[in-house]
């Protein structure tokens, strides 16, 4: 029995539609196939950093997390009279032993693989130098046993006043990396970095 004129003109267009639908959907797949086929390389591995991008990252990890130390230890000896003399040769002593952890690290960072790769290295040697210069002022400190308050307090000013030299010192030194002559894949690399965001002023 054929269906009534009503029923055909009813069953067509939901045929029509399903069709369509699985067209839409069929083109969907394929754009977010040619989609994720184009994430990432040809190949589909990750571009891995080069030489520069590798120790400027280094260098900034480095130097970052030592800043951070002397930054709390400026902020604990802002107000000296509130603290205990122990208190205060604790934190002489810590950021005695940063500034020689760091100054250890810098040494084993090398020579990094790029057109400006000595200079970059000297001006690192350079800055472990002027850093252990100011690491001898609070080594100063901590060995000595300073006789009441007047002395405790000269104390601390000879230590803030070494902390500030060197976090200067460090900033002075990242700038001076970014604008050695032939340097521009170093500036790039700095730039770049993650790590050397709070570096860079």
């Amino acid at each position: 029995m054929r269906p009534a004129a009503g029923d055909v003109d009813h069953a067509l267009p939901t045929r029509r539609g399903t069709a369509r639908h699985r067209l839409v959907l069929v083109a969907v797949l394929t754009g977010l196939a040619l989609v994720a086929s184009g994430c990432g390389s040809d190949d589909g591995s990750v571009d891995e950093p080069t030489a520069a991008e590798s120790w400027a990252s280094d260098v900034c990890s480095t130097v970052g997390a030592w800043t951070s130390t002397v930054a709390d230890a400026r902020a604990t000896l802002s107000t000296p009279r509130d603290l205990s003399a122990n208190e205060i040769e604790a934190t002489f002593t810590e950021v005695s032993t940063a500034t020689s952890t760091l100054v250890e690290e810098l040494g084993d960072l090398g020579t990094p693989d790029t057109e400006a790769g000595d200079e970059a290295q000297d001006r690192i040697s350079s800055l472990s130098e002027q850093l252990q210069t100011q690491a001898d002022v609070v080594e100063d400190a901590t060995s000595d046993q300073p006789q009441g308050m007047g002395e405790l307090l000269a104390s601390v000013s000879a230590v803030t006043g070494a902390l500030a030299q060197m976090i200067s010192d460090a900033q002075a030194a990242i700038a001076d990396l970014r604008v050695l002559d032939g340097a521009q894949e170093l500036e790039d690399a700095f730039t770049e970095a993650d790590s050397c965001a709070e570096l860079r002023s």
